[in-house]
């Protein structure tokens, strides 16, 4: 026990004094470098998003049940199949972000990657692969102003893609008139729950290769607004709410004349078919059968109208990048059934029309284009006689009078009476695409060719060529005037070039210039047409927006009846007022 003691005694002195000496040694670490960013700076730096974290539920690790919901909306592949199909490759020694895109390519607002500290390192279109050292990052992705888009932090490691999970959400507008025929159409897009204009947005033009593009935006419900119409607006809008992943697809009905909207929905005229990976159709049949009946007692007069219409739609799409091609065809046919003798059955409308636009996407941003347009009547055109008149009077070639017709309706043109081919080529070129100015170049050639068969148009009595006992005769009937068969042939260079700046969120400003210079029939290069459009918004206040249109229209002919200058100013002080 002694020996044990004294072996014991000696290493506990040593412990104690070991453990003072570290105590006495030890010093704090140094500072880490850098200065400490604030929650001010951050913001100062990095744009404001509505969407926090409290509101991003989808996010969540431990279920991804709404992205699979979302993901069957879109038209581009899913996420994991569009990284599996993405041809660029991270460099080593640096990591990848991933941003997904929800339709095809071009379609959609650029990305912007920017670094820790708010510097832009990266940009382009969503669907391919950023190379990036590794660190901490920030997506900008949306369609607006800078402080409109959407913001997502993403940390990057060596050697690994990491993918943004899309919970924003995609909106393509579709613009069509009241027989679904596309057109360059507009609108006012605003975010209604939390009062937030997105400016101006226009249709496809089809005449020049385009198509839909996609809004990038927040979840919430917004509003589409015709144009000039005020934010509380009750008439000329449709509303439409969207769900985060999701791909939402508006046919917007508007009236060419004045852009009003006539109708407008989720609905899908063209939902198709799949006939092989890359091939689609799809058909649409539509038809209303109308009975009118109106008694004036006054004058003792009644009448009756029926109507029998069919609508036909029949499409066939290819889509392989960078190719597409798409034909329709498009069947309208009426026939007036009011009167009981079916030899003056009247057909309206008539129009049989077979469209086809082929788009070679060299470039993400250029690649040539062609359309072809094949339009005429397939039954004969008839024109009723008026109640004030008492028959038809038909004229020769020679002005003369052939004959008197007491028939209710006279055939003015046989079938496909009217043959019209209209031949477009060109390219588009995206100038520049940055998140606040766009500039778009198109141009190209057009051809067209008309052809209108032996015909009977209806003239003034001042062209018959007859005697005075007839006058009184003719006074009392509709005159019909034979006409030979007539061909016409156009031929010339057509371009335009359009832009859109956004200042902020205060201003936007747009315009589109289009010329035409025809060289067959009539040589026009030092007189070529002009058609300019400009378009001024400035957002005074939260409720209150200036917008001006102008216009400008220039037709430069030989013939000087057919000649056009004209210029309009439109100014609208649109106020706006809602309780939250």
């Amino acid at each position: 026990m002694i020996s044990v003691r004294k072996t014991f005694l000696p290493c506990a002195v040593l412990l104690a004094l070991s453990g003072l000496t570290g105590r006495v040694l030890a010093k704090l670490p140094p500072d880490l470098p850098g200065e400490e960013v604030s929650k001010e700076m951050f913001r100062r730096a990095i744009p404001r998003d509505t969407i926090g974290a409290q509101r991003v539920g989808p996010q969540k690790k431990d279920s991804l049940t709404w992205y699979d919901r979302a993901a069957r909306t879109w038209e581009a592949p899913p996420l994991t199949e569009q990284m599996s199909v993405e041809r660029g490759s991270v460099p080593m020694g640096m990591g990848g972000i991933f941003v997904p895109r929800f339709t095809e390519a071009n379609d959609e607002p650029d990305v912007e990657i920017l670094s820790a500290d708010g510097e832009s390192v990266k940009s382009g279109e969503p669907g391919q692969t950023f190379s990036v050292e590794p660190g901490n990052y920030f997506v900008m992705i949306g369609s607006g102003s800078h402080r409109q888009r959407l913001v997502r932090k993403v940390e990057v490691t060596e050697s690994k893609t990491t993918p943004v999970m899309p919970d924003w959400s995609g909106l393509t507008i579709e613009t069509v008139d009241s027989t679904t025929i596309a057109f360059r159409g507009e609108y006012e897009l605003l975010r209604i729950d939390e009062f937030e204009p997105h400016g101006r947005g226009f249709g496809a033009d089809p005449e020049l290769g385009e198509k839909s593009k996609t809004w990038v935006l927040k979840p919430g419900t917004y509003k589409i607004l015709g144009r000039g119409e005020g934010y509380n607006n009750l008439r000329n809008f449709i509303t439409v709410r969207l769900l985060p992943g999701e791909l939402v697809n508006v046919l917007l009905v508007q009236r060419p004349s004045d852009m009003a909207i006539i109708s407008g929905g989720t609905v899908d005229v063209r939902p198709g078919t799949r006939i092989a990976s890359h091939w689609k159709y799809g058909i649409n049949i539509g038809g209303n059968l109308q009975f009118t009946g109106e008694i004036d007692r006054r004058v003792e007069q009644q009448k009756i109208n029926s109507v029998l219409s069919l609508r036909t739609g029949l499409w066939l799409r290819f889509n392989l990048q960078p190719f597409e091609w798409e034909s329709n065809l498009l069947l309208d046919e009426g026939l007036n059934l009011s009167e009981t003798n079916f030899e003056d059955v009247v057909a309206a409308p008539d129009d049989f029309r077979v469209i086809s636009l082929f788009v070679w996407r060299i470039f993400s941003w250029a690649g040539p284009y062609g359309r072809s347009e094949l339009r005429t009547d397939l039954l004969p055109s008839k024109i009723r006689r008026e109640e004030t008149k008492q028959n038809f009077c038909i004229l020769d070639k020679d002005s003369t009078i052939a004959r008197f017709d007491t028939a209710t309706s006279f055939r003015e043109r046989p079938s496909f009476g009217e043959l019209s081919l209209d031949i477009d080529a060109g390219a588009n070129i995206d100038v520049i695409n940055f998140r606040f100015l766009e500039i778009k170049l198109r141009g190209g050639l057009g051809f067209s060719y008309n052809h209108f068969r032996d015909r009977f148009d209806k003239v003034s009595a001042s062209a018959v060529a007859g005697d005075s006992a007839t006058i009184a005769q003719i006074g009392n009937s509709l005159i019909m005037m034979p006409f030979d068969a007539k061909s016409t042939k156009e031929f010339g260079p057509q371009g335009s070039a359009t832009g859109n700046l956004r200042i902020g969120r205060v201003a936007t400003a747009s315009g589109e210039l289009r010329v035409f210079a025809p060289i067959v029939p009539e040589m026009r290069l030092t007189r070529p047409d002009f058609d300019l459009t400009v378009t001024l918004s400035w957002r005074l206040a939260r409720a209150l927006t200036l917008d001006y249109d102008y216009t400008y229209e220039l037709e430069q002919p030989e013939d000087e009846a057919t000649r056009k200058n004209v210029s309009t100013h439109k100014i609208y002080l649109r106020f706006s007022y809602a309780s939250r």
